[in-house]
């Protein structure tokens, strides 16, 4: 009897050992959702739904979703993707996506107030899971890691239990379109990273990251929307399984691999590195100056002729430095994120926030002069018009301040979507772009609507929101995700001319005697118009060979040279009157924000990954 007793308990402990390490082992499963694209009474809020359900009946340990939650990132869609969440009974962890970056009404703060910060860190039995955010940020560019999330990612995988396996997840592939990508999977591979979950591509497919296994999730719709569902991943001990879900189907396995090998990824293309070699055929062309910031820069900067440069930080910050000797002058926190470029005027920096204010400081030791609150963040670049300042206001429309004591002069709030872009301000008119499909004139003097018109275009995206659009002769100029170059009449609003034949995008520019306008395409091209017959066609198209392009920087003109920049460093210059490249220039990896001319005449350039460079060029020579 003590025999059998002795025996059922051994059996008792041995059991109990083995479910322990089983358990320590990392027996997991884990629901893997991504790219659900929600909007209100939409076919994907019904399967977002029905997904929920289906894993409130499953055996699941938890869930993670990778972002793109929404179409637009707008309130009412958030609140959506949220309002189904809540009936999900297991514990989930949530990344954004670039719907919801690119295009946030509220850059970003709705999100966080619905679903907290935008990175994570938890760990479960033998595994730990780090989630990170990959933008863009309020306008188009390649996927960027912002430089203190890496600083973040680098602190946080390098604590901790080093047994554990090691699984990053984010929204883009750590591959091309990210353009931080080589920076990103060497700090991951530094860590023994095993595994990295992503979405974006919409499709279930395995993906070498820099040789580290990457598994892109199925999208919950089809392109052609025949059929829903999402991916599921098992974990036990060493070994990982992916499987298809499609609702109410049973899980399709699709990949089985040891987590410790890599040669399930050996014959898979991996991202070329980032090349510099275009720079080689441009030696004449000299790198000056440079600064480089510890954050990120979303928006751009503004520069006195004295050197004083000023500039606002993604990790909140309003920076200004003295540029002769690289000094900081001073800094302020706004608060976190910031999006919008701040404005020199006489004595004094006006800055809008991501926090709802215009807020003036002393330019030379950042004290604070007035304040001006709104209700809704506000991410774009002040025009100045003498004493007075036009600023997008996001949902408030647009705004007309006294810049000496920040007086309201007016206010047009009589948009759809949110504003964002630096305005075009004429003698007598204010014209801008919403989130809306819609592009607006008011009269500068009053703020009263004199027309608005609409690109016809159902979906929102197509929006001439994120353009500075240019007026001469009598006429508008503005290009937009529609791809159509258009022109209207300033005084009535009326189309005069619009055309799709070049693969226009976002980014124009005018030439200083407003004779002629240009326009980057999204592969290779940039092309010019003459502003007083642009019904005749483009005067010129010129392959400049900066690739796939879809950057918003406007361009800039000044002595028959036209400055560009692209989403992926490089800046290049064309003689306009030639047709002809001058030069073409890679100074990093990431997005251009900003092209300025200081008084000497060299070009300075301001990069998302918080760089800034003064170049030079001996022109007449």
């Amino acid at each position: 009897m003590k025999l059998h007793f002795y025996r059922r308990t051994l059996l008792l402990l041995l059991l109990s050992i083995m479910l322990w390490s089983c358990q320590n082992s990392g027996s997991l499963k884990f629901a893997f959702l991504t790219d659900i694209h929600v909007f209100p009474g939409n076919e994907s809020e019904t399967a977002f739904a029905q997904a929920v359900g289906e894993i409130n009946r499953s055996d699941v340990d938890f869930v993670v979703i990778t972002g793109d939650l929404s179409n637009m990132g707008s309130d009412a869609e958030l609140n959506a993707v949220k309002a189904i969440l809540d009936a999900l009974s297991k514990p989930y962890y949530i990344l954004p996506g670039n719907h919801e970056t690119n295009w946030s009404e509220t850059g970003g703060a709705t999100y966080k107030r619905l679903f907290g910060d935008d990175r994570f860190d938890f760990k479960q039995g033998a595994y730990r899971f780090v989630g990170f955010n990959t933008g863009p940020y309020m306008k188009m560019s390649d996927g960027h890691v912002k430089q203190e999330d890496m600083v973040w990612l680098q602190n946080t995988l390098s604590s901790g239990n080093k047994d554990q396996h090691l699984i990053a997840m984010a929204h883009y592939p750590l591959a091309d379109g990210l353009d931080n990508w080589p920076q990103i999977t060497e700090i991951l591979k530094q860590q023994n990273v095993k595994i990295a979950l992503c979405g974006h591509g919409h499709k279930l497919q395995m993906m070498n990251f820099n040789g580290i296994t990457g598994i892109m999730g199925r999208a919950l719709l089809s392109r052609d929307k025949t059929d829903a569902g999402y991916n599921m991943v098992e974990l036990n001990g060493d070994s990982i399984w992916v499987s298809e879900k499609k609702l109410g189907q049973e899980p399709e396995r699709v990949f089985a691999w040891n987590i410790n090998e890599s040669k399930q990824i050996q014959d898979l293309p991996i991202s070329e590195l980032p090349n510099y070699d275009i720079n080689k055929g441009f030696d004449r062309l000299e790198v000056k100056w440079d600064y480089a910031d510890s954050s990120s820069v979303l928006g751009g900067f503004d520069m006195l002729p004295t050197g004083m440069l000023a500039w606002l930080s993604s990790d909140g910050y309003l920076r200004c430095i003295d540029k002769d000797n690289k000094q900081m002058l001073w800094e302020r926190h706004l608060g976190t994120p910031q999006y919008g470029t701040p404005v020199f005027y006489k004595n004094m920096l006006i800055v809008g926030t991501s926090q709802g204010n215009v807020r003036a400081f002393y330019a030379a030791d950042g004290m604070p002069v007035w304040e001006k609150e709104f209700t809704y963040p506000i991410f774009g670049e002040g025009m100045l018009d003498g004493d007075q300042i036009f600023i997008s206001l996001g949902k408030g429309g647009m705004a007309c301040i006294n810049g000496s004591n920040g007086k309201m002069v007016w206010q047009f709030n009589d948009v759809e979507g949110f504003v964002q872009v630096k305005p075009c301000v004429t003698d007598k008119e204010v014209i801008f772009g919403a989130w809306d499909r819609h592009l607006y004139c008011v009269d500068k003097t009053t703020g009263k609507l004199n027309w608005k018109w609409n690109n016809g275009h159902a979906a929102i995206l197509y929006s001439p929101a994120n353009v500075v659009p240019a007026v001469a002769n009598g006429k508008v100029f503005l290009v937009a995700p529609d791809r159509y170059f258009t022109v209207l009449d300033l005084e009535t609003g009326k189309q005069l001319y619009r055309t799709n034949e070049h693969q226009v995008r976002e980014s124009m520019g005018m030439s200083a005697d407003k004779k002629y306008m240009f326009a980057k395409l999204m592969n290779d091209t940039v092309v010019a118009y003459s502003t007083d017959t642009p019904e005749k066609g483009e005067l010129w198209a010129l392959d400049c060979g900066f690739g796939y392009e879809h950057n918003p920087c406007p361009m800039i003109e000044k002595d028959g040279v036209l400055y560009g920049g692209t989403k992926n460093g490089e800046v290049f210059a064309i003689n306009t009157s030639e047709a002809k490249l001058i030069y073409r220039y890679k100074l990093g990896n990431s997005s251009v924000n900003k092209l300025m001319l200081n008084t000497d005449g060299n070009l300075l350039v301001m990069l998302m990954e918080g760089h800034i460079f003064e170049l030079a060029y001996p022109f007449g020579e």
